[in-house]
């Protein structure tokens, strides 16, 4: 956004303030303060001399702080009133300038119900404020512009003024324009040359003699006579006597009589050009400057007063007592920083002589435009009168603008119950999701728990399923074990069968018992054959019966070896006693034709024993494993013979072998020979 070329001006002098104003600043009465005591009313004769002594960057601050106060004041009514703080702050930056008829805060708050009525004719009024850019960033930007405006305005209507003055107009107007365009900028006494000058005063003070009997006049804008309380510094530092004292006394007073005859005189001076103001002036500035210019020379013949009042001091009298005293030394530095305060006194009078010529061309501007103020003040009161007339004018329309805010209340009443019911209807959703996002919850921690209890059957299963396994592998080792011993019993079978029928050859009797016995045996077997598929308990019973029993038909084969054998060698004997008998008759008959053949048999007989027990012998001493080679291994601690060497080698390339018969692991193996052996 573009500025013209006053509001740039603005601008650059309140960002380069002169450290002037910024040091005076510190010294003074807080200007904020004297605001808030100071009354609204216009009375210059009382309240423009304390304004007067601000410079024109804090007139500006003050002004800039109250016209910020007014806009929030006016936005905090807004807010009261109903409106959302935002859609308020957007309005007052669009249309909240304070130009009107009335004070600054009902301009601000009269211009901004208006946009925001203007915008309530629609439904959604917060959408059209939100569409509608404002026209200044924030509130700071519309603060400086406004009273930027203020200025132009003041300044168009009175073009002589200053901005200073403007900013002091505008400061004991409260911010009303026209009352301030309306207003004179007062001209101050000459006899305050020396008023905004601290360093003066304190300069001036020093020649005070440390009573309040001598006040030094002159240095109030009104002629009110100034004490200054600080008393001279050089007596009391330096111990004089009190001659000495006397003489510094008379001087101080002395050069105070002269400075208050100077001051009487310029005041009444003063009130002789005071009293131009009351008749109506007729424009003339050449007459204006030329006693402006006057003023100034009598200012001068003032001044001059002044510094020879210094010339004549007694200093020479002085310095007759200090003749021959040790301090001369400090009385000459004393007398060195009396004159250099004398010069900086002379600047300060120079300061303020020009102060005083440039207030001076000023006051003859301000009584040049005092017709145009006259002018501007009866419009005032024509207009004041107007507006006594159309007071009822003036409450209707207030009337309409409060039911124009009660309609508007009341609309701000239903968004804030409609906004309400949408606020409950939410809450009713969020706690519905609430409760659906609790049952999620409790449904995942569930499938949590099945999934772990899920995984923890599996890993029991699957251990489950390992030892089933393990069991099946040692239930197929028993099962082959069981057919190689179902084979190992076969065979023992077939072997049995062909001894019974050998037996059977021997004699009837013996053929009888072992028919017995073999059908037991048959039986056993048999119960041994039905039993394959029970647990491992009664395999374990059957197999230690089957040994049991086998061992004592091993022990009856032997013992009806045995026999056989004794049979054959009673054979044998009768055998040999028949050939002798038969040696010993020569003579053949028939009875030794019988015993002949008697003796052929019982030796055929006899042929056959020995075949069936070697038989017998080679079938019991087989090996169980290659049942070619005769057994020749014993198996510790269990006893059994069952097995060849060459076949008990290969036999136990196993860790901890066990015995085929019986199952027993084998602790010792100890190699047997028989008379069969090798």
């Amino acid at each position: 956004m573009g500025f013209t070329r006053r509001e740039k001006h603005i601008r650059a002098t309140r960002s380069h303030r002169s450290p002037k104003a910024d040091t005076n600043s510190g010294d003074k009465t807080p200007v904020s303060k004297s605001i808030l005591e100071s009354s609204s009313a216009f009375n210059p004769s009382r309240e423009g001399t304390g304004f007067r002594n601000c410079t024109e960057e804090q007139l500006e601050a003050i002004l800039l702080e109250s016209l910020e106060s007014q806009y929030n004041e006016a936005l905090s009514k807004l807010v009261q009133m109903g409106y959302d703080k935002d859609v308020a702050l957007r309005a007052i930056l669009r249309n909240g300038h304070c130009y009107g008829d009335k004070d600054v805060l009902n301009n601000i708050l009269h211009n901004t119900l208006a946009y925001l009525n203007s915008n309530d004719s629609s439904a959604n009024n917060d959408e059209n404020l939100d569409d509608s850019e404002p026209i200044f960033s924030d509130l700071r930007q519309l603060v400086e512009q406004s009273l930027a405006a203020m200025l132009g305005s003041a300044k168009r209507i009175k073009p002589n003024l200053s901005r200073g003055d403007v900013l002091w107009c505008l400061v004991m107007n409260d911010l009303h324009v026209l009352r301030a365009s309306s207003v004179e900028s007062p001209v101050l006494p000459v006899q305050g040359v020396a008023c905004p000058a601290p360093s003066t005063a304190e300069a001036v003070s020093r020649f005070h003699g440390g009573g309040s009997d001598l006040p030094v006049s002159g240095f109030s804008s009104h002629g009110s006579n100034l004490t200054l309380q600080r008393p001279i510094e050089f007596p009391k530092r330096l111990d004089l006597s009190p001659s000495t004292k006397l003489l510094l006394k008379r001087n101080v007073a002395t050069f105070a009589a002269g400075f208050r005859a100077n001051s009487e005189q310029l005041q009444t001076r003063a009130m002789s050009c005071s009293s131009l103001d009351s008749p109506p002036v007729s424009g003339n500035d050449v007459e204006a400057e030329q006693s402006g210019d006057s003023q100034n020379l009598n200012n001068q013949d003032s001044v001059n007063s002044m510094v020879s009042k210094f010339c004549d001091l007694n200093i020479d009298e002085s310095l007759e007592f200090f003749k021959g005293d040790q301090k001369k030394d400090e009385v000459n530095q004393a007398i060195v920083n009396m004159l250099n305060q004398i010069k900086e006194l002379e600047n300060e009078v120079k300061k303020q002589k020009e102060w005083a010529h440039e207030k001076a061309v000023q006051s003859a501007r301000s009584l040049s435009n005092g017709t145009i103020e006259l002018k501007l003040l009866r419009m005032e009161k024509e207009e004041t009168r107007r507006l006594m007339k159309g007071k009822h004018a003036i409450e209707d329309t207030t009337m309409e603008r409060l039911s124009e805010m009660e309609n508007a209340l009341r609309r701000a009443i239903g968004q804030v119950n409609r906004a309400n019911a949408a606020v409950r209807r939410l809450e009713a959703e969020n706690a519905e999701i609430r409760a659906d996002l609790e049952a999620s919850k409790l449904s995942a921690s569930e499938s949590d728990a099945a999934c772990s209890n899920i995984v923890k059957r599996e890993k029991k299963y699957m251990k489950k399923i390992l030892a089933w396994e393990k069991l099946k592998a040692q239930l197929q080792q028993e099962i082959s074990d069981e057919k190689e011993k179902i084979l190992q019993i076969q065979e023992e079978l077939v072997r049995i069968k062909k001894c019974q029928k050998d037996a059977e050859l021997l004699s009837g009797a013996s053929l009888v018992f072992f028919q017995v016995k073999w059908m037991e045996e048959l039986k056993a077997k048999e119960e041994a054959f039905g039993l394959v598929g029970e647990e491992q308990r009664s395999k374990e019973a059957v197999e230690a019966d089957n040994r049991r029993k086998l061992e004592v038909l091993r022990l009856k084969i032997e013992m009806d070896f045995q026999r056989h054998r004794d049979d054959l060698s009673r054979l044998e004997q009768e055998l040999s006693c028949l050939r002798a008998s038969s040696e010993s008759n020569t003579s053949p008959s028939e009875g030794a034709k019988t015993e002949r053949e008697a003796i052929a048999k019982l030796l055929q007989e006899l042929e056959k024993l020995e075949d069936s027990s070697n038989k017998e012998v080679s079938s019991d001493r087989e090996c169980v494993i290659c049942m070619k080679d005769e057994v020749s291994v014993v198996f510790l601690p269990c006893a059994h013979q069952v097995m060849c060497a060459s076949c008990s080698d290969a036999y136990g390339g196993k860790a901890k072998a066990a015995c085929p018969c019986c199952h027993v692991p084998i602790e010792q193996r100890i190699r047997v020979f028989g008379a069969s052996s090798t």
